[in-house]
Order: structure tokens, then C-alpha cells, then sequence
């Protein structure tokens, strides 16, 4: 009887991890991002790059807005097609250094501007297969810190796209020290 019991308890066990090595085989995994100096993004997940992009602040501002057409600093897609980039996990992304694969749309012609000292970026890397990854970097010349920037949001995804105090219609007032901002905001 008790033969009988274990041979059944195995058969339950393997019918139990069979569906969970499934599962994990084909689950995506979010892509992530971790910011070195240059700035470099070191990217890792289970998706394919489909874009890269850096937003800068607008004149007069000293935070990027997301998704701000008007501030976009530099984009580079696949050569081959929005579906056909490289897998994210272990690609690393300098900021002005086309990767191998993909070309440059933004700027259309030249080298992408240097980035300003002072100043928060905004990243957004677009993915298919599994959920892209964006973020906030403070540079301060040669170093990039990531950071939170709470309450600022956009009012739009496309067109002409002004920062909010998320949850308003209230334009998004940056804050007044910017250091005592980004030591506050560290995210690592």
C-alpha cells in the first residue's frame, strides 16, 4: 500500500512542475535598467529592443518631460524593423554610440548633443516580447545618478506634451534645489 502511495505521489509531483517549467520557459520578464557612468544603460530582461530614446529638459526647465517630441535628444530603432531588435539581456546602451544593429533617427544627420551638466534626463526603452523600462538620471557632468522624480507627469503620450502634477491639470513645478532634489530621489 504504501509503495502504491509514494508511486502516486511522484506521478502528482510531476504532473504539479511539468506546467511550472512551461510557465517559466515562456513568462516574460520585465526589462530593467541600471545607469553607469558615459551615461551607459545596461538593460536586461526577456525582450527585444524596439527603440531607445533620451528625452532632455525644454528651454527654461531643468527636468526632462516624458514623451516631449520637442526634447528628444537622441533615438536609434533597429535597422531591420520595430520586431527584429536584440534581445535586451546584457545589452548595454551609451548614450551617442549607435549600437551594433540599429540606426540613429534622432538627431537625423550628426552626433547627439552633449548632455548638460546639471540637468535630469529622461530614458525610455521600448520593448517587444516583454514591458519596456524608462527612468530619470541626474548628470552632473560625468556621472549619471538614477532618480524618482514623484508627481511629474505628462498630459499626453504624442503631440504637444506638457509636464503635470500627476492626478492635476496643475503644471508641474520643479523643485527649487535641484542637488537637494536628486540626494532625496537617489534611487541606488
Amino acid at each position: 500500500m504504501c509503495g502504491i502511495l509514494f508511486k502516486h505521489h511522484r506521478v502528482l509531483m510531476a504532473l504539479a512542475v511539468v506546467p511550472l517549467v512551461i510557465c517559466l520557459i515562456g513568462c516574460e520578464v520585465s526589462t530593467s535598467a541600471r545607469i553607469h557612468s558615459g551615461p551607459t544603460i545596461s538593460l536586461s530582461g526577456s525582450g527585444r529592443l524596439a527603440s531607445f530614446r533620451i528625452y532632455s529638459p525644454s528651454p527654461g526647465r531643468r527636468i526632462a518631460t516624458p514623451f516631449d517630441e520637442k526634447s528628444l535628444a537622441w533615438r536609434v530603432q533597429p535597422i531591420g524593423g520595430y520586431f527584429e531588435g536584440e534581445l535586451v539581456q546584457g545589452l548595454d546602451i551609451e548614450y551617442g554610440k549607435t549600437p551594433r544593429a540599429y540606426v540613429q533617427i534622432v538627431p537625423a544627420t550628426g552626433t547627439a548633443s552633449a548632455l548638460q551638466k546639471g540637468q535630469v534626463y529622461w530614458f525610455f526603452a521600448e520593448t517587444t516580447d516583454a514591458p519596456g523600462a524608462s527612468g530619470f538620471f541626474y548628470f552632473d557632468g560625468s556621472t549619471a545618478t538614477e532618480i524618482d522624480v514623484p508627481d511629474l507627469c505628462q498630459s499626453a503620450f504624442v503631440g504637444d506634451v506638457k509636464p503635470l502634477k500627476c492626478g492635476t491639470q496643475e503644471p508641474y513645478v520643479e523643485p527649487q534645489d535641484l542637488g537637494l532634489f536628486v540626494r532625496q530621489h537617489r534611487l541606488h
